[in-house]
């Protein structure tokens, strides 16, 4: 399947693929128009983060590394489909530096993958991969049920002659067979350049069959929201964006990662969203809790804050069954001399209780993997334990993350 483009020139190949690899998922981009619509967060919320003494939430890193892909790609997202089945979907580079959004398919619990499928390639700008099972789907509504219907929602950027952009899109595929086979759906959001449009997250509240895209959308050259829009036809059609964190501050907030948990205080249902910003100057986590849904957000607080002058990025964002959360991020933090972000980061991760009056206190990080590793994401595996999966020396792999349960 090819790259679903609007009218703009077809984009030509980036001048060399180590160059490629290096900024490909980096979130200092380029520029995006202002949204319609806005739903501003509530101020800075007053939230006990400190870690001192938080032991009760601790995470067990396996001693085993899952190899999910042993060929150069990265950025992986991990879907559970309804067949038991796990997907990842990644970017792999091929030797002329033409980009291929890769599918991988795990039958034995994410033991192994083998190559499933591809949603497109292209020699421009198009990465930030990442894929839903529609809900339903599986029970025989859109399709039979051992062939589930997956979207995939990534960025689809047109360049010039140059390698300068100059159309930025969110665009979502979909496939009818599991993850085989692609055709276009639909844009999310589109927009000429300058500003860009970035990191696309699929997220289907329990309960619910309506579908929220969140992305990164550049305000400005040092100010990026996080936007959401919304389908109830299964990606067909999308609302109009409303920014959900950023209004007002000029901060880079990206790298949206969301997950659902209940408040320990209200009962309610929690959805709980970390992105990385630029509060502190250098790269840091913060999150935001919505108790309607997704509706609303509010209640923002610190997630992690690296050493001065160190950054902590890329965060993901995974429940367990009782509300306990993982994060996993990427941070230069422990590296020496001078810092040549994203470069040179290792992946940590820190575990949390459900959030308790919208606040949310994590334990404290501990390293998965060494420099140099990047872009992670995480999907609840059990009851009890999380996969976490990420680039290692251009190298797709990944650990299970377990917290027992009522620990």
């Amino acid at each position: 399947m090819r790259v679903f483009r609007a009218k703009s020139p077809r984009p030509n190949q980036a001048s060399s693929f180590l160059f490629r690899l290096l900024i490909a998922f980096a979130t200092i981009s380029f520029h995006s128009v202002p949204a319609i619509a806005r739903n501003p967060t509530r101020k800075f919320h007053s939230c006990d983060n400190s870690m001192d003494g938080i032991t009760t939430r601790r995470l067990h890193t396996a001693a085993e590394e899952h190899f999910v892909h042993d060929v150069p790609g990265t950025y992986p997202r991990l879907c559970r489909l309804s067949d038991g089945s796990i997907l990842a979907g990644f970017t792999a580079f091929e030797p002329d530096g033409t980009r291929v959004l890769s599918i991988a398919r795990s039958e034995d619990g994410g033991l192994t993958f083998q190559h499933h499928g591809e949603v497109t390639r292209s020699s421009g700008d198009c990465d930030n991969l990442f894929l839903l099972e529609v809900p339903g789907s599986a029970q025989g509504e859109e399709t039979s049920p051992d062939q589930p219907t997956i979207l995939a929602a990534f960025r689809n950027h047109d360049l010039d002659a140059e390698g300068k952009p100059t159309y930025f899109r969110i665009t979502v595929s979909q496939s009818a067979d599991g993850g085989q086979s692609w055709t276009f759906l639909s844009q999310a959001f589109e927009t000429p350049a300058l500003l860009g449009l970035w990191e696309p997250f699929l997220h289907v509240t329990t309960g619910s069959k309506e579908i929220q895209l969140y992305f990164s959308q550049e305000m400005d050259v040092d100010d990026q929201d996080t936007m959401v829009v919304h389908s109830r036809d299964g990606g067909a059609a999308w609302t109009t964006p409303v920014c959900v964190t950023g209004e007002g501050e000029k901060l880079r907030d990206g790298m949206v990662g969301v997950a659902e948990s209940w408040d320990e205080i209200s009962g309610s249902k929690a959805l709980v969203l970390v992105m990385e910003t630029t509060r502190n100057g250098a790269f840091s986590i913060e999150a935001v809790v919505s108790h309607d849904g997704g509706e609303t957000f509010g209640s923002r607080q610190v997630v992690y804050e690296p050493r001065e002058g160190r950054n902590a990025g890329a965060p993901q964002i995974a429940a367990f069954a009782d509300g306990a959360l993982a994060v996993v991020f990427m941070t230069d933090e422990d590296e020496e001399g001078e810092p040549v972000w994203p470069r040179g980061a290792s992946i940590k991760a820190a575990s949390a209780s459900q959030p308790a009056d919208g606040c949310v206190s994590w334990g404290i990080p501990e390293v998965i993997a060494d420099s140099a590793s990047s872009w992670p994401g995480i999907m609840s595996y059990a009851d009890d334990s999380a996969l976490a999966v990420y680039e290692s020396c251009s190298r797709i792999r990944g650990r299970i993350l377990r917290i027992p349960i009522g620990a």
